[in-house]
């Protein structure tokens, strides 16, 4: 139980159990990677302490992941996997328990295609390190903590065969192979010993004692070869006669033997990270040397005969190459990269990806504004950022195993806490704090050091550890502080935000330990006081009863792709995100340890969770709790998840203008389906619910499933159609499928313009059609404005000028006052007729209301009655989906959407309103630019109008114009960005920030 019980000590503190657990994926492995198999098609399995097994093609493309039961720290960690000849069975072992540490060396059998999860084996009482197939199927082994080697018998429902208790201390590694007729088990330990057991005589029939225990071995039709924890690989004959001691400059980690068994490659833990490959049959001479890695490499295998596999540790970095060139084949990396060096400057963030191999690195390579959230790319100065400091001015730091600053990963290394200096303290790591110290400095008088593992911790000045922050879990590579906000960083690729202002040192109250002392006065009959001086002499910190440890957790947490997609989300799962930032945080769904888990992206919650208000409301040190209670992620995910998609249509390219789509889609169990939304180019342009009748043929290769058909026209050039769906709630979304065609309309257009000149002369091919909004005479009296059916007015009349020059025809189309209801918006929508060539344009003015705890948004029509009644606002107020709806009927794939709403009730924060604005946009597809005004600004008004619709006629009629005498509504939101917030400055003493979510293409709006 030895390895149980250490890491039982590590995480007991931690251990959370739930059916729904957030957590990151950057689309690789965020920890170390455990073991790797290569399947007869060239796929490609890694498993992983972050709990996950990922299936890869030879390309690097992820093809798809297997999950089973984990908590939020280290149930589920996967220390190795085996896959059976035929590839039906994939085997797991590791931290598996089911609650606590029961269970913790059950073996999860997965069907490899389907990735159901079949059984458990359930025997072994600590880790599974190591699991192998039997070379035709018929038996599965396992090595484990617990010191026993099991045998299985895969043909008889895989029941136990027999165990082989014979080391004395972890079985580390194991093989089984077939040799004269009977199956060899081979196995290494911590023991130092091999062992080689035979299942004809069930008993062990050979061992062999070497010089450091077992790490690896691998098994070739001639030998055995295995690495230990010094610099050797040991090849042995079947009966363990020692064949060749290879010497290697590093210490050697996995090995692999070649299909063929000519060749052996060897890892590496240490310096110089050297991946070696050997000439098995021509007694192990070294053919080729590789160095790619950046550190250890802890995996290695074979892809074929001529190309290896090797994985590095830091990185998780997988590289594939050739064995005669060493040249790269490809590379299996995630979107994401270790940091090493961090800066903060108040609402800046700096950080790093290049190891300059010291404390605190400083080579800062790229920024964030955590508030505007603009990133830029370039070197910069390392002065203009705070770090973490190893001197405060009245203490310093250094390591016992070298210089001041330098990186030492010696475990057992003291961190010397010095006053002009002398020592006056120190920190010695063991398991429950991260081993060693990674990363370290001071706030105020208190040391945080980064360790091993996710390990951060906060000591006084005595050395006592009195705060631990929970969160990472990955090494901690980076910290940086600007007054109580610390910010840390490191292999698991996040940037964590930490507010340290309520930071207690409770072991300022240690209370004496009287059972610890009175134990040793009896042992060494001294006297009380002679304990206390010759304790503190040794510093022996159990004289003392063990302080609370403070418990924090991050404030926020940031992500940030290699591509600079972002996303940044609390521990509730509130987020903001870059458009495809959303891909990366998502809900793990345990369904039991006897089942196979789950996982949905938060871009399927995305209408729930995205917010950005409540990410600067947490910066600014607001507690979440009133938000996040109306949320109950479980309760969410009981409607069942939605349904899968996927298009079965494959034309790539066609001179037809209509084509006929079919979908497959397949709902999940309870979930059901509604809302199937057909999108051109990220826009909706037709969304089915089930409350309208609809044609599914029950057609489909899986009994679950139904195949939808529709003819959709498309667009000319390139067209990116996709599909997605909900659950029935609708709350939840599928993952969408896409199919890119292309569109020849050469002809089409030929016919069009020559249809014109005919008519009109006019080589004009498009439209634009322009529907406005708006309400001043509310039927509630209390809610009457001054300016909106003007700005309507004049936006209209505007609109049309500017626009003649662009289009064949410009189309009008208003709702005033009386006319502004929810049936009759819902109407004009449906009476717009547009073509996909077409410009549609939505201009909205009136009251709007966002509720501060969900985040939706309604437009308020003319009729509205009981504003102060929550229930009222969601039933009669136009909301997100309604104009969802409404626009999909819109054929047009270019198109804008301006809002200009004055705020009631909640409705009043720049950031709620940035919130309002990506969700609708996203929602629609539909490029958004959006403005909220006090209500004193709304009465007051600007030259006769609001402020923002005047601004937005004021760039259409010249002022937004560049060089070429057009206004794109690229330029048009530029224009609104640069000029809006300084005019409301200036005349009302505040900044009213515009909103906008650009989606889709830019395009030309007027002309002059």
């Amino acid at each position: 139980m030895k390895l149980l019980l250490l890491l039982f000590f590590f995480f007991g503190d931690l251990f959370a159990y739930s059916d729904v657990i957030f957590e990151l994926d950057t689309k690789a492995h965020t920890s170390e990677l455990k073991d790797i198999i290569i399947t007869k098609d060239k796929d490609i399995i890694t498993a992983s302490k972050d709990t996950t097994i990922r299936v890869w093609d030879s390309n690097g493309k992820l093809k798809k992941k297997i999950l089973g039961q984990i908590d939020t720290v280290i149930e589920g960690r996967v220390y190795t996997i085996a896959l059976s000849y035929d590839e039906r069975y994939l085997a797991v072992g590791g931290y598996m328990s089911e609650k606590g540490t029961a269970g913790v060396g059950n073996i999860r059998i997965y069907d490899y295609q389907t990735g159901k999860l079949l059984t458990l084996l359930k025997s072994h009482k600590d880790v599974v390190l190591s699991l192998d197939f039997s070379p035709d199927g018929k038996y599965l082994v396992s090595a484990s903590g617990d010191k026993t080697t099991k045998i299985w018998n895969i043909k008889d429902n895989f029941i136990l065969e027999d165990t082989i208790a014979f080391h004395l201390n972890p079985v580390r590694a194991v093989k089984i192979v077939k040799n004269n007729g009977d199956y060899l088990v081979v196995s290494g330990s911590d023991d130092e010993q091999i062992a080689m057991y035979s299942l004809n005589q069930r008993k062990v029939i050979n061992s062999v004692k070497t010089e450091a225990w077992i790490f690896g071995l691998a098994a070739s039709d001639e030998h055995i070869a295995a690495t230990n924890g010094k610099n050797g690989i040991m090849i042995y004959d079947y009966k363990l006669n020692l064949v060749k001691n290879i010497v290697t400059k590093t210490q050697p980690t996995k090995l692999a033997y070649s299909k063929n068994g000519k060749y052996l490659i060897s890892g590496c833990f240490n310096f110089p990270i050297e991946v070696n490959i050997y000439k098995a049959k021509a007694r192990y001479i070294k053919k080729k040397s590789y160095n790619h890695h950046y550190n250890a490499v802890v995996n290695v295998g074979f892809l074929d005969d001529e190309t290896a596999i090797t994985v590095g540790a830091e990185k998780n970095e997988i590289y594939i190459w050739n064995i005669n060139t060493g040249k790269i084949i490809n590379k299996i990396i995630g979107d994401g990269q270790p940091i090493f060096s961090l800066g903060i400057k108040s609402n800046k963030i700096a950080w790093g990806n290049s190891d300059c191999k010291i404390v605190n690195c400083k080579k800062l390579e790229k920024s964030i504004d955590i508030e505007k959230y603009k990133i830029k790319r370039s070197l910069l100065k390392s002065d203009d950022f705070n770090t973490i400091k190893v001197d405060n001015g009245i203490y310093s730091l250094q390591l016992t195993s070298g210089d001041v600053g330098k990186v030492k990963d010696v475990i057992g290394a003291k961190l010397i806490i010095k006053k002009d200096n002398k020592e006056v303290g120190y920190i010695l790591k063991t398991e429950v704090d991260g081993f060693v110290h990674k990363s370290y400095g001071w706030y105020k008088n208190y040391v945080i050091s980064g360790g091993g593992g996710g390990a951060l911790n906060i000591y006084n000045i005595n050395g006592y550890r009195i705060a631990s922050l929970h969160g990472h879990t990955g090494d901690i590579l980076s910290l940086a502080l600007d007054r109580d906000r610390l910010i840390s960083a490191g292999t698991d690729q996040t940037i964590k935000i930490w507010d340290l202002s309520e930071i207690k040192d409770s072991s300022r109250e240690l209370k004496i330990n009287e059972e610890y002392i009175s134990i040793i006065m009896n042992k060494y009959k001294i006297s009380k006081e002679n304990v206390l001086v010759q304790a503190k002499k040794l510093n022996d910190t159990n004289i003392y009863l063990k302080p609370k440890i403070q418990k924090i957790y991050p404030t926020l947490t940031l992500f940030i792709s290699k591509d600079n997609e972002y996303i940044a989300y609390t521990n509730e799962g509130f987020f903001t995100a870059s458009k495809n930032g959303g891909q990366y945080i998502g809900y793990h769904i345990n369904h039991g340890p006897n089942k196979e888990a789950e996982y949905v992206t938060v871009d399927a919650l995305y209408s729930t969770f995205y917010r950005p208000d409540l990410i600067q409301k947490a910066l600014a040190g607001e507690s979440l709790e009133k938000y996040a209670k109306n949320i109950n992620i479980q309760k969410l995910l009981e409607d069942g998840l939605a349904p899968e998609v996927h298009i079965l249509s494959s034309a790539t390219k066609t001179d037809k203008q209509d084509m006929d789509l079919k979908v497959q889609v397949c709902p999940k169990a309870k979930g059901g389906y509604d809302n199937l939304t057909l999108l051109i180019n990220d826009m909706p342009v037709s969304v089915i619910d089930t409350s309208r009748a609809l044609k599914l043929k029950k057609k489909s290769q899986r009994d679950d499933c139904f195949i939808y058909d529709q003819t959709i026209s498309l667009a000319g050039g390139k067209n990116t159609i996709g599909f997605r769906a909900t659950n029935k709630a609708g709350n939840i979304e599928s993952k969408p499928d896409y199919l890119e065609v292309t569109f020849d309309d050469t002809n089409l257009k030929k016919k069009v313009r020559s249809k014109l000149e005919q008519i009109s002369g006019s080589q004009n091919v498009n439209d634009l059609h322009i529907l406005a909004i708006a309400v001043n005479e509310y039927k509630d009296k209390d809610l009457a404005l001054k300016y909106s059916i003007n700005d309507a007015t004049e936006m209209l009349k505007t609109i049309q000028d500017v626009a003649k020059p662009l289009f064949n025809k410009v189309h009008t189309y208003k709702l005033l006052d009386k006319e502004v209801t929810k049936e009759n918006i819902k109407q004009a929508f449906k009476d717009i007729k547009s073509t996909r060539e077409d410009v549609f344009l939505l201009y909205i003015a009136g009251h709007g209301i966002t509720d501060e705890y969900n985040g939706n948004y309604y437009y308020i029509p003319y009729d509205f009655e009981d504003k102060d009644n929550t229930s009222a606002v969601q039933v009669q107020g136009v909301g997100q989906k309604d104009l969802m709806l409404g626009l999909s009927n819109i054929t047009a794939l270019k198109s804008l959407v301006l809002l200009d709403t004055c705020n009631s009730g909640s409705f009043v924060e720049a950031n709620m309103q940035k919130t309002t604005t990506n969700r609708l946009a996203r929602a629609t597809g539909r490029a958004t630019i959006s403005a909220s005004s006090k209500s004193q600004v709304a009465l007051e008004g600007y030259e006769g109008h609001g402020v923002f619709t005047y601004t937005l006629i004021e760039a259409l009629k010249g002022k937004g114009y560049k060089d070429d005498k057009k206004i794109t509504i690229n330029e048009l939101n530029d224009y609104v960005e640069e000029t809006l917030p300084d005019r409301t400055d200036k005349k009302w003493g505040y900044r009213q920030m515009p909103q906008s979510s650009m989606y889709g293409v830019d395009f030309n709006i007027g002309a002059k």
